[in-house]
């Protein structure tokens, strides 16, 4: 028999245990009541979402996904990208028997430069991501299809990509569309209040107006205040906001209490204009500390 590691033992039981349901009762999480944490609506999709969401491109464990939910959060994102597809599949197996109680945020990468900006390719491109994101997640509707890390103005004013965007909502395999960026945000929010197209926007928010990517190492800033002029104007305009690198500018205290990340969460969500956030949790204790 293959021996193994105490520590190793301990992570296959924990898991273990999560399967089979008795890790919340462990962790003292019974009795979590499912509308513990605040609903928003999501701009005007009609789509409502906790203001805590769940960032799932950093884990591939059902368990952890499970507890995420156990603990009252409805809102889901993921990306086709994400593990090449296999997190839309664990995202799938999860929820294939609840799928009506949860909202589902996936995304697809778009370059009209890289298919020569011909109609035909791009939407090809667009309906075959669409079709794999669908069987992945064993549903026939994805409540929200983003354009994945958007950096230019022209993608976003691009006619074939709004059209084909339009005729899968029309169809009912989206019931909303949008993008996402993680830099130049300012300038394409402001670009989309400008000319509204788009129901929702996926963006960087939070209290240090800066972020330096976890598993790159990159880092960006932006003008804060204008970014929060454009987020109200979006708001104003009924455009659905999701924060996301919420941690990834470092822990914050609100009202002068422990610095922590999930002070950093609790900031964002007190802006009104911020309807959902996408806070990547990893492990239980994430989960635990975010929603306790």
């Amino acid at each position: 028999m293959k021996k193994i590691s105490r520590k190793k033992f301990l992570q296959q039981s924990t898991l273990t245990a999560l399967g089979l349901g008795l890790i919340p009762k462990a962790w003292g999480w019974a009795g979590i009541a499912k509308d513990r944490l605040e609903q928003r609506q999501l701009g005007k999709t009609g789509i409502r979402v906790t203001t805590l969401g769940f960032g799932a491109s950093r884990t591939q464990e059902p368990a952890v996904l499970k507890a995420a939910l156990d603990r009252g959060i409805t809102f889901i994102d993921t990306g086709r990208a994400y593990a090449n597809g296999q997190n839309e599949e664990m995202i799938g197996q999860v929820l294939k028997d609840t799928r009506q109680q949860y909202v589902i945020q996936s995304k697809m990468k778009v370059d009209p430069e890289k298919l020569g900006a011909k109609p035909q390719r791009i939407r090809r491109e667009m309906e075959t991501s669409l079709e794999a994101s669908l069987k992945a997640l064993q549903t026939d509707y994805v409540d929200v299809m983003l354009l994945h890390g958007i950096t230019r103005t022209d993608v976003l004013q691009n006619e074939t990509i709004q059209k084909v965007l339009e005729e899968m909502k029309a169809k009912g395999a989206i019931r909303a569309h949008g993008f996402s960026a993680h830099t130049n945000h300012v300038e394409l929010l402001t670009q989309a209040n400008q000319q509204p197209f788009y129901d929702v926007a996926m963006i960087p928010f939070n209290p240090s107006g800066g972020f330096k990517h976890s598993l790159s190492g990159w880092t960006t800033s932006w003008d804060q205040q204008a970014l929060i002029r454009q987020m109200q104007q979006a708001h104003e305009n009924g455009m659905g906001l999701v924060a996301m690198k919420t941690c990834s500018g470092g822990t914050y205290a609100p009202n002068n209490r422990n610095s922590s990340y999930p002070g950093a969460v609790q900031w964002v969500c007190s802006h009104p204009f911020v309807h959902t956030t996408a806070v990547a949790m990893a492990n239980f204790n994430e989960i635990k500390a975010h929603t306790s």
